[in-house]
This record gives structure tokens, C-alpha cells and sequence, in this order.
């Protein structure tokens, strides 16, 4: 019997024996997703409001900073949620809240990371007495939850982080030693800008420092206009084949009387626009995903659809 690695020179050539098959790369079209971080006063939201203008016409702020977004009410039009707890999940469920908005602004982000019951504070809570780990096992997979609902939310994304600050003591020009602040790295896990198209730090003269972009011609440059980046980077995120999630796949899933086909055909969409964890609640109320959604539906929908009759000999 021929092995895996023999089959193809047995078959004449390379023929498909895994569902791992390759094709030609093409740009896809699909919503941006942008972090911006930064001391205090170097104006993070307003760099991040510019930037949201730019990109689409409605705006949604979750707001985890006691409503300091609405200062800015006079200045740019947007909608807000402001949240006092901060479990990733709740997240999850802001976003399938905001899911028809152009692009969504968390601000701040970090608090889902140190804030009252965020992932540190949950970390902290379930180690107890033991091993650290213990409490990371557990944690980890609501915070692959949230990253995940965040990749595929169906609008652009713009998450704002504040920056750890320290004191240390430094020379002044007149040869005096004086306490100075410092701006840290940001606060929030390492390594979330891999995650994201754009990614920026917000400097105290409120320039932009870009770390990070997927949108050519950007990485390295200090710059003062946010609406020119998000125009920037709408036009890059416009350009290419529309493979996007879009919130009109929630609506088709809740669709009331959806047939065993209709629901076949969402399920390969949702997997085709990789939007299968897009936050999502079920018939109960409680945060799941779209893809686990529709495969719901879809099983109750089966169980309704009339079945063809065996054939004539089996039982």
C-alpha cells in the first residue's frame, strides 16, 4: 500500500491528497484595523477620531474612560457605550452591538487588560494560592475569543492604548537634576500589534510615530494629519477583492424560517469571508460566535427538512 509520500510518484504526479491545496494570491479587500498608543496628552482619541472620520461616515466608541470621549461630542459626531467593567467577553458583546457602525474606536483598550476584571484581574483571581500558569490555562482562550472577534468584526477598528509612565530623574539645561516622566510601552499584552494593519505611537508634541502598516509608505514616518492616514489607509483596505465579513451575514443568521439551504449557503460565506468568529449571541442571549450560530441553526434546520427514503435493502 502506497504512504502519503509515495501516492503522488504512484499516481503519475502531484495530485491533491490533504485539503491544503495552493492557489494564486490575490489583495483582498477587508476592514482596517489600526492601534494607536501614547502618553497622556498626546492625544490619542483625537488622533483616533480624525482617523475614524476619514475611514467611514459612523462611528461607535466603547468608552471605558468614564465617558472623556464625550468631550469631544462638538468636534466629531459619533455614537458611545461606556462600560465600568472590562471581562473580554463584555467586549465581545460591544462589538456585536456596534456591528453595523463604519468603524468602531475602543478607547482605552488597555482596560481589558488591567482593568476591574480584565484578563490580568482573572489571571489573578483563578491562580489563587498555585501556579500562575494555572490561571493563564484558563484565561487565555477568552482572550483568543476577543482578539478573534476583533479580526473578523465587520467594520474598521481603531483600539486605543495608554502607555505605562515613569519617573526618573534626569539633567535640565541648566545642569539642575529634576524628576521627569517617561512613557513606557504600552499597556497591553506583548506582541498585539502582529494582529493589526497600522499600528502608531502617539508622541507629546502629538505627532504620529508609525511603527507598523500594511498600507505602503507609512512605517517609519512621524506625521500630523490622522485624517490624511485613515484616508491613507481606506483607500488600501478598498483595494482588492471584497472577501470582507459584513454585518449582513448576523442578519441572514437570525433571519426567522431560514431554510436547510439558505443556512448551507451562509455557512460557506462565513467561512469564505473568515468570518466565523464574529461576535455573536445565541437564542439564549449569550455571547457565541457566528459560526457556531449558524451551525446551530443549521442543525434544528436539518432535523426539520424532510429526508429522502433509504434504499430499498438497508436498514
Amino acid at each position: 500500500m502506497a504512504t502519503a509520500t509515495e501516492a503522488p510518484a504512484v499516481a503519475g504526479g502531484l495530485v491533491p491528497h490533504t485539503p491544503f491545496q495552493f492557489a494564486r494570491a490575490a489583495k483582498e479587500a477587508r476592514p482596517v484595523r489600526a492601534l494607536l498608543d501614547g502618553p497622556p496628552g498626546s492625544g490619542r482619541l483625537t488622533a483616533a477620531l480624525r482617523m475614524a472620520a476619514s475611514l467611514g461616515d459612523s462611528i461607535a466608541v466603547i468608552d471605558t474612560e468614564r465617558g472623556r470621549s464625550r468631550q469631544y461630542a462638538e468636534e466629531f459626531s459619533f455614537d458611545v457605550a461606556e462600560m465600568t467593567a472590562f471581562d473580554p467577553k463584555d467586549l465581545c458583546l460591544a462589538l456585536y452591538a456596534a456591528a453595523a457602525y463604519d468603524v468602531v474606536i475602543i478607547s482605552s483598550w488597555s482596560s481589558f487588560w488591567s482593568g476591574p476584571e480584565g484578563i490580568r484581574d482573572q489571571v489573578a483571581a483563578r491562580s489563587g494560592k498555585g501556579s500562575r500558569d494555572t490561571g493563564w490555562d484558563e484565561v487565555r482562550p477568552v482572550e483568543r475569543q476577543m482578539l478573534a472577534a476583533v479580526q473578523c468584526h465587520p467594520g474598521h477598528l481603531i483600539g486605543v492604548l495608554r502607555n505605562r509612565l515613569d519617573v526618573v530623574l534626569a539633567t535640565d539645561l541648566a545642569g539642575r537634576t529634576v524628576p521627569t516622566r517617561v512613557s513606557l510601552r504600552a499597556e497591553q499584552r506583548d506582541g498585539l500589534e502582529y494582529d493589526f494593519d497600522f499600528a502608531a505611537s502617539m508622541l507629546p508634541s502629538r505627532e504620529m510615530l508609525v511603527t507598523k502598516s500594511a498600507a505602503p509608505g507609512l512605517t517609519g514616518e512621524v506625521l500630523t494629519d490622522a485624517s490624511a492616514v485613515g484616508t491613507q489607509l481606506r483607500t488600501w483596505a478598498q483595494n482588492g477583492i471584497d472577501r470582507a465579513p459584513t454585518a449582513e451575514l448576523l442578519h441572514r443568521a437570525y433571519e426567522r424560517g431560514a431554510t436547510y439551504e439558505a443556512l448551507s449557503e451562509l455557512t460557506q460565506e462565513v467561512q469564505l469571508r473568515r468570518a466565523g468568529a464574529m461576535a455573536a449571541v445565541d437564542h439564549e442571549g449569550k455571547l457565541t460566535t457566528l459560526g457556531a450560530l449558524v451551525s446551530f441553526r443549521l442543525s434544528r434546520a436539518y432535523g426539520r427538512t424532510p429526508q429522502p427514503p433509504a434504499p430499498q435493502g438497508e436498514a
